[in-house]
């Protein structure tokens, strides 16, 4: 039996021993997560002022506009705000990688 605890914990040690994070890979995440939270404000800035466009139009009961054109410029704002934060989550992801490809030797 006490050999099995010895082996356990052993094994437990050698596994934990390489999952430490290094302050790159940390400040990697941050990367992530601070270009994440600027695409979602991103969209949900866009967001809001195509609803504002829709809402200045008149509703219609499926929540689109009720002037087509209205709606299709809506639909303009909300396609600009995806294609900006998709940018800013490609940079960021590139930024992390960057990072994390210094710790390699």
């Amino acid at each position: 039996m006490k050999l099995y605890v010895l082996a356990f914990a052993g094994l437990s040690a050698i596994l934990m021993s390489g999952c430490e994070k290094t302050n790159l890979e940390y400040k990697a995440d941050e990367v992530r997560d601070a270009s994440q939270r600027q695409a979602d404000l991103t969209r949900e800035s866009h967001d809001h002022a195509a609803d504002q466009l829709r809402n200045a139009d008149g509703k219609t009961i499926t929540g689109s506009a009720r002037d087509t054109r209205v709606e299709k410029a809506a639909d303009a704002i909300e396609d600009a705000g995806e294609r900006k934060a998709d940018a800013v989550e490609s940079s960021g992801e590139r930024k992390a990688d960057e990072l994390e490809k210094r710790r390699l030797p």
